[in-house]
């Protein structure tokens, strides 16, 4: 889990709006800019309205100013679970053998706060309709790929709702989750020795970036094959050490040669680099 600040800008007709993700996980099913472009779009869409002295639109405001503080779950409460309490709460809903009404499944699509839904989230407009809504920040939640996806889908039962089986089956044939990174779940070295590698290689400016993702080489490509050749020298890594290493950092050439084929560095300053930080390791 790497927890981030990121200020999503609207564009287009949209720009002048933004949101704030004071906490996000970089590994939330949900792409970032997706949740923030349907929150620009209806935060847009409630301004045409601001100005408005009829009672009942003042009304409906009130209950959307009521909806934004809790519809994205990243960060409501900051110091639960790094921010990631009600993340997880809705990630819960995705687990098998739960039923799910069409507003919790599109919640779910757009990274939206699903579980709060009938709870602090009332009365929200139904937008499994045939129809086009007739307020705005509807028609933009009722008019994304998400929402028309599911209003198309064969998966709902006859009581209109969708098993998170099923839901999962619609959002992988519609790529609307993002994709872990496979290299970080085939990591072998034993996990105290790769953050101290990590420590060690980000504090001597080989690297960017944080434990939890593929980090990347900043100096000569030569020595990180030098690297890999010394993590396997001490058994850090196994024969195939360059395949291994690339789990853990990218190789930053484009070039057709193989990492494990690049010889050693010829400058014996860039040698005695990589060589203080294998020393450091093994300590």
């Amino acid at each position: 889990m790497i927890i981030k600040k990121y200020t999503h800008k609207g564009k287009g007709y949209f720009k002048g709006f933004e949101h704030i993700f004071e906490y996000f996980d970089d590994n939330r099913k949900v792409d970032i800019n997706t949740t923030g472009d349907i929150i620009c779009r209806i935060k847009k869409r409630l301004d045409f309205y601001s100005n408005s002295t009829n009672e009942n639109i003042k009304k409906y405001l009130f209950y959307w100013n009521n909806w934004l503080r809790i519809i994205v779950p990243d960060g409501i409460n900051p110091h639960i679970d790094k921010g990631q309490y009600f993340v997880n709460k809705n990630y819960q809903l995705l687990e098998d053998n739960n039923l799910l009404t069409h507003n919790k499944a599109l919640f779910l699509l757009l990274g939206l706060n699903a579980f709060e839904i009938g709870k602090r989230i009332k009365n929200f407009p139904e937008l499994n309709c045939e129809q086009e809504p007739f307020h705005f920040p509807e028609l933009e939640l009722w008019r994304t790929e998400q929402n028309q996806a599911l209003l198309t889908s064969s998966f709902f039962e006859a009581d209109g709702k969708i098993t998170s089986e099923k839901l999962k089956l619609l959002a992988k044939k519609n790529n609307f989750f993002t994709k872990s990174d496979e290299r970080l779940k085939n990591r072998n070295i034993n996990k105290d020795t790769a953050e101290k590698l990590h420590k060690l290689l980000k504090e001597d400016g080989f690297i960017d970036g944080e434990f939890n993702e593929i980090w990347q080489w900043k100096t000569y490509r030569n020595q990180l094959a030098y690297l890999a050749r010394c993590l396997e020298i001490k058994k850090i890594l196994p024969p195939n050490c360059h395949k291994e290493l690339s789990n853990y950092i990218k190789d930053p050439s484009t070039a057709k040669k193989q990492l494990r084929n690049v010889e050693d560095p010829k400058d014996q300053k860039h040698i005695e680099a990589i060589d203080n930080v294998i020393k450091q390791l093994t300590q």
